[in-house]
């Protein structure tokens, strides 16, 4: 009998456990359905290919050449250049700085002035613990309000520029300022691009028709100094450049990209996406950059993304602010922790953006982007 009791016991703990185990599941499950499907087609809308219109086609037979490739490429209908920077002032207080510059072309037509069919989109956000800054600046192409040049090399708009003496980005200058910051950034490599994917073109799925090009700045230092609330600050620190563009950055059941741009050391850097699909499982790939311009390319099967349970912001968004990027041929196991939860762009372009820590096999900083949330 006492046996019998025994082994009823067990049956029934046995039976809790796994009640448990199915119940932190369904729960999991559907928080990741809440997340992912409440805010569907912000990102996509945007730069998804327009109906009708041609641009030139994204081929894996098209190398990307410097200093050629550095300029703008209004051939392709989408163009991105995104900046992080990892930086701290003078009391050793961690900065993060993100400026971007997107360009969506709405149809083909090579008209000048107010007919340009470009429309330019720039941000600059500055993160510390204790706050966000951030502006947003919006221009059309073709009145002389924004654009970029290669002599010498400048990507402005409004009063926002990056310029250099020369053709390339480097050594550079970025100056910005809005009503309530301003930075004024020097900009040096001594590295050369790493071209992701094959020469420069990078596919965004193994099965579907999507793919753009893309180059890596992957070891950019940066001094200057930043201004807000009213108190100006020297930094010193280390950023990354990325410069994209395709015919269409987004299938039209793509619907999120998950970013992590992250320095593992002083002479490595891991990148690593996320593209969210509605009807495909998600695509995943990544780089090792390292300083002496070797790199390895990750594919799926060398890297797991993982996530704790999504977070709810003020806004009332829910967004995965926690994970874990396990890699394990390279001994890389990353738990990312975020500087401040409510860094949500309620912006043109929408999305969650800030610089990131790392425990685990690193203790890292970063910049992560989540979209599509």
């Amino acid at each position: 009998m006492q046996s019998q009791n025994k082994k009823n016991s067990s049956l029934i703990i046995s039976v809790l456990i796994l009640i448990a185990i199915l119940g932190c599941a369904l729960a999991y499950y559907f928080n990741w359905q809440q997340v992912n499907v409440e805010r569907n087609g912000e990102a996509s809308t945007i730069f998804s290919h327009t109906d009708g219109a041609f641009f030139e086609p994204v081929l894996p037979d098209t190398p990307i050449v410097f200093p050629k490739d550095y300029q703008e490429h209004p051939e392709y209908q989408h163009e991105k250049w995104l900046m992080t920077v990892n930086a701290k002032n003078q009391n050793g207080d961690a900065i993060g700085i993100q400026w971007s510059m997107f360009r969506v072309s709405n149809d083909d037509r090579e008209t000048k002035g107010w007919l340009d069919p470009r429309l330019y989109i720039a941000k600059v956000v500055i993160t510390t613990k204790n706050g966000k800054w951030f502006a947003e600046r919006l221009a059309r192409g073709g009145i002389g309000q924004v654009g970029v040049s290669q002599r010498p090399y400048r990507v402005w708009i409004d009063d926002w520029e990056w310029r250099s003496l020369g053709r390339t980005p480097f050594p550079g200058r970025l100056a910005a300022s809005s009503d309530d910051f301003s930075l004024k950034l020097s900009l040096n490599s001594n590295t050369f691009p790493v071209l992701m994917g094959e020469k420069g073109y990078l596919k965004k799925h193994d099965f579907l028709p999507i793919a753009s090009y893309e180059y890596i700045e992957p070891f950019i230092a940066v001094r200057g100094s930043v201004t807000f609330d009213n108190k100006t600050y020297t930094i010193t620190g280390q950023a990354l450049l990325e410069h994209e563009w395709a015919s269409g950055f987004f299938d039209e059941n793509q619907y999120g990209r998950d970013w992590f741009a992250i320095n593992l050391d002083n002479q490595t850097k891991l990148i690593v996406t996320q593209y969210r699909y509605q009807d495909h499982p998600p695509y995943q790939f990544g780089a090792l950059l390292r300083k002496n311009g070797s790199y390895t390319l990750l594919s799926e099967e060398d890297l797991t993304l993982q996530t704790l349970p999504a977070r709810q912001l003020k806004n009332g968004r829910k967004v995965p602010l926690q994970w874990i990027i396990n890699i394990p041929k390279y001994d890389i196991n990353l738990t990312t922790q975020v500087m401040r939860n409510e860094q949500w762009l309620d912006a043109f372009i929408p999305y969650w953006q800030g610089p990131i820590t790392t425990t685990g096999s690193h203790q890292a900083s970063g910049f992560m982007q989540l979209a599509g949330y």
